[in-house]
């Protein structure tokens, strides 16, 4: 072979030498052939070129019963050494054999076995190949992800060398077969239970290309809606994580609250997870409701919505026939185990970051009420979040909103053209209900009321009713909304 000099370098030594086989008896000591190698890059063929020197250290010759290299064919040819081949004495110099790798991945290692026929001990010699030889052609990798399995479609371009693939699916090998350059495409369907994670490996180099099976779109349920589960057993979201699924959130951007519901037929609806795209399921022991499979398997992850008379919905499981409920009024993550329908077994639907929210105060960290069910001004000094404190920002647009209290229904009002604290006691909207966000640099907001301009403020730092009557934004004048 031509090697372009240039362009080649020494990169890699030998490493060392290890001993493999069954050990020989001290009566019969074996000899133990000296291995060393080095390696070149041939740039124009993007191969490195391994020399190896196989040297007898005694003065007695000795025939050669195995050779191996590794990798192994096609990925490499071994020439120069054969078995039957006569180790000669030391006097008389050394074998020299030849190896070429064809060059696809860094970090490969190359490795020369000698054995010997007087023992069935081999010798093992290691060069390393640092680093990607050229420009190598390699083989070209696809995956389609389609409703059962991934397909891996391998071909090897007609500039190529002949390579041996392995597809490797999460726990095992799912296929092994040799690429010819220019040959058809060749294609393996890897079953989605097994495809976590699916590797296509040249044999004994290394991962050419990885994947993992998602469940297509196409694939799914026809599509009733995307929704976010206000639960009213304790005015929460329901939020579905790795642990558990439980109406624990009190922001409507929290991760894992909006659901897919999927129309499945005979009036069921299977329910998904948009941020982890799996649906929930029902456990047949306790009627524990968790995240599980991407795709719908069976009645475990079929639910009937059910409207109640004051507007809310309810879930009953096909799995069992039980209701789903936010145990122990939220404390607990939701389970279907309830026979008939109470206020912890209902949950309003609203579109994403539709429903209700909570609005903090910055100055002293207290939520925003609308005090006394809204007969009352707003005043910002609860530590926690209930009914009282949830309101809807409703957009007006042009960066402008009302406030709208869940406790009654009613708007919020800078009553008296601001004169007066605010209060939630109006059935329409006005400039008096209306108000400009301004988003402030620390992730607040301030509430501009349109009526006269001023700022809303948490009056004597939250100890006084909100109230619009400011000129500029001071911390008394920052709200967080959980948007």
């Amino acid at each position: 072979m031509h090697l372009n000099r240039k362009l080649a370098a020494v990169v890699a030594a030998l490493l060392g030498t290890v001993g493999v086989g069954v050990v020989a008896s001290p009566a019969n000591a074996a000899i133990k052939p000296v291995i060393a190698g080095t390696a070149i890059c041939d740039e124009d063929s993007s191969s490195w070129v391994v020399t190896w020197t196989v040297t007898n250290p005694t003065e007695t010759p000795v025939a050669i019963r195995q050779v191996f290299a590794v990798p192994v064919a096609p990925v490499t040819t071994f020439t120069g050494i054969a078995v039957g081949d006569v180790l000669p004495p030391a006097s008389e110099g050394s074998l020299t054999g030849t190896t070429v790798v064809h060059s696809y991945l860094p970090k490969v290692a190359s490795f020369l076995a000698i054995g010997l026929a007087d023992s069935t001990l081999s010798t093992r010699a290691q060069v390393n190949l640092p680093t990607v030889c050229g420009t190598p052609v390699k083989p070209t990798v696809t995956f389609e992800s389609r409703c059962d399995d991934l397909l891996v479609s391998v071909a090897m371009p007609a500039n190529g060398y002949t390579v041996p693939i392995e597809v490797w699916g999460t726990d095992a090998m799912e296929s092994s077969f040799v690429a010819e350059p220019g040959a058809a495409v060749r294609s393996v369907p890897v079953p989605s239970d097994k495809a976590a994670s699916v590797k296509v490996n040249i044999g004994g180099v290394g991962t050419v290309a990885q994947s993992k099976w998602a469940y297509p779109a196409s694939c799914l349920p026809p599509s009733a809606g995307t929704f976010q589960l206000f639960a009213q057993a304790n005015y929460r979201y329901v939020e579905a994580d790795q642990l558990d699924v439980a109406a624990s959130a009190l922001a409507t951007s929290s991760f894992g609250t909006r659901f897919e519901f999927r129309d499945v037929g005979s009036g069921d609806v299977a329910i998904r997870s948009v941020d982890d795209s799996r649906f929930l399921t029902v456990a047949a022991g306790d009627g524990s409701v968790n995240l599980g499979p991407v795709r719908v398997l069976g009645v475990a992850e079929k639910f009937r919505v059910v409207g109640n008379a004051d507007g809310t919905t309810s879930l009953r499981s096909e799995l069992n026939g039980k209701f789903v409920t936010a145990e122990r009024a939220g404390q607990e993550p939701l389970v279907a185990n309830r026979t008939a329908i109470g206020p912890w077994e209902k949950f309003s639907r609203y579109a994403p970051n539709a429903g209700p929210r909570p609005i903090d105060a910055l100055i002293n960290d207290n939520y925003v009420t609308a005090e006394s069910a809204g007969k009352k001004p707003l005043i910002a000094n609860r530590a926690t979040a209930g009914l009282w404190e949830f309101f809807f920002v409703q957009d007006l647009g042009n960066g402008e909103v009302s406030l709208k209290s869940l406790v009654n229904g009613k708007y919020v009002c800078a009553d008296h053209a601001g004169k007066d604290p605010l209060i939630a006691n109006r059935t329409a909207v006005g400039p008096w209900e209306t108000f400009k966000v301004v988003k402030n640099a620390d992730g607040s907001v301030s509430f501009q009321s349109k009526v006269n301009g001023r700022y809303v403020t948490a009056e004597s730092a939250g100890k006084k009713p909100l109230i619009a009557n400011r000129t500029a934004i001071g911390p008394w004048e920052k709200f967080y909304t959980f948007g």
